[in-house]
C-alpha cells in the first residue's frame, strides 16, 4: 500500500477553454499557485489477481471518472495488476476549490510509484491532465506556467515556493458541489459566449503582467493582474448561453470587502475560480488583519490559510488528516470490470 498527497492550486491566469481536439490541451496559457495545507491523499493498494478495480472517494465523489482515469494510467504505466483506490481530502470537493487537481495529482503520483518503470515528469503531467486539466499543475510546487501543446516543458515552475512566501486566504461561502462543472462550463462558454476570442486575447496581456510580478515579487502588479483576470473570466462565463453564474451573496461581499481593506492601506487581491470561493493574496504580515475583515463578512462560513505549497509526495502511512477517512463504508467505493 502507498499514500501520495498532493495540493491544490488557485490560478492567477485562468485555464478556462479547452483547445479543440483530444489531449485535454489548453485554449491558452495559465499560471497557478500551489496551496500549502488545501491537500488531497490518494491511497492505492494491490488486490488480488482476476479481481477488478476497486476505486472510490470519500466523502464521496465522481466515481465513473476516476475508473476510467485509474484504467487508463493502469495500461500507460504498465501496471498489470488490479488496484484498490481511495481518494480523500481536508477541504470541501467540487466547490470550486480545485479538489479534482490535488487529487489527481496525488493519485498520478501513488500510481507512479508502483509502475514498474520511470515515468517521466512530462509524462506524469500528461496523464494527471486527463483526470482533470489543471491538475497537471498541483505535480509541481510554487508558481506553475501550463501552456498549451504536448511537448515537454508544457508544464513548468516558474519559481519554487520558498521564492515568495505569500499569504493566501481562502473564504469558503458554499460547501456544496457546484451546479455546473468546470468541464462543462468550458465547453459551453467556448461553444456560446461572444466574448470568449476576447478572452483569450486579453489573457495574453495578463500572463505578461503575472509572470513579471511573481519574478519581481510585486504583490500590487500580480494582485492587479489576478483580479482583472478573473473578473474577465468569469464575465465571458456570464456570457455563456444560458449563462454561469458561480458565485452566491457572498462571493460579491467579499470581494467588496478585499476592495474596502486596499482603500484602508492593507495591499490585498482576490481572485475566484470556477466557484464561489475568494481566495486572498496578501502579505504574511498582514494575514492576521485580513482574515479577521474575511470572517466578519455574512455568508463566509470558514476561512482557510495557506501559503505556495509543494510539489506531490509519498509514503507508506496516510497524512494525519486523512487518518478518520482511511476505511470508509462500501457505499464510498465503486468496482470495475474483473482486471
Amino acid at each position: 500500500m502507498i499514500w501520495a498527497v498532493a495540493h491544490s492550486n488557485v490560478a492567477l491566469v485562468k485555464y478556462w477553454g479547452r483547445a479543440p481536439g483530444p489531449g485535454h490541451q489548453p485554449a491558452g496559457t495559465s499560471v497557478s499557485l500551489t496551496l500549502d495545507g488545501l491537500a488531497s491523499g490518494a491511497r492505492v493498494a494491490e488486490r488480488p489477481a482476476g479481481s477488478a478495480d476497486r476505486v472510490g472517494w470519500d466523502p464521496p465523489g465522481p466515481v465513473a471518472e476516476l475508473s476510467r482515469f485509474v484504467t487508463l494510467a493502469r495500461a500507460r504505466l504498465g501496471i498489470g495488476h488490479p488496484l484498490d483506490v481511495l481518494i480523500t481530502s481536508n477541504f470541501p470537493v467540487a466547490a470550486g476549490l480545485a479538489s479534482s487537481a490535488s487529487a489527481y495529482a496525488a493519485l498520478t503520483t501513488a500510481l507512479a510509484a508502483l509502475a514498474p518503470g520511470r515515468p517521466s515528469a512530462d509524462g506524469l503531467a500528461a496523464l494527471a491532465r486527463q483526470g482533470s486539466g489543471s491538475a497537471c499543475r498541483s505535480m509541481l510546487g510554487g508558481f506553475v506556467q501550463w501552456r498549451p501543446g504536448a511537448d515537454a516543458g508544457a508544464v513548468t515552475q516558474l519559481a519554487p515556493p520558498e521564492h515568495w512566501p505569500l499569504a493566501v486566504l481562502v473564504a469558503v461561502t458554499d460547501t456544496g458541489p457546484k451546479r455546473v462543472p468546470s468541464r462543462e462550463g468550458m465547453l459551453r462558454t467556448r461553444a456560446t459566449s461572444p466574448f470568449y476570442e476576447a478572452w483569450l486575447t486579453a489573457g495574453k496581456e495578463d500572463l505578461t503582467a503575472v509572470r513579471d510580478a511573481v519574478r519581481a515579487r510585486d504583490l500590487p502588479a500580480l494582485g492587479a493582474a489576478a483580479e482583472r483576470n478573473a473578473l474577465r473570466m468569469h464575465a465571458t462565463a456570464l456570457g455563456a448561453e444560458p449563462p454561469l453564474l458561480y458565485w452566491e451573496a457572498a462571493t460579491v461581499s467579499v470581494m467588496r470587502e478585499v476592495w474596502r481593506l486596499r482603500e484602508d492601506g492593507v495591499p490585498a487581491f482576490f481572485t475566484v475560480d470556477a466557484g464561489p470561493q475568494v481566495k486572498v493574496l496578501c502579505e504574511p504580515a498582514d494575514a492576521d488583519r485580513v482574515e479577521r475583515a474575511l470572517v466578519g463578512v455574512p455568508g463566509v462560513l470558514r476561512v482557510l490559510r495557506s501559503r505556495p505549497g509543494g510539489a506531490p509526495r509519498t509514503g507508506p502511512e496516510p497524512p494525519s488528516w486523512a487518518a478518520p477517512h482511511a476505511s470508509p463504508g462500501p457505499s464510498a467505493y465503486e468496482e470495475g470490470p474483473a482486471a
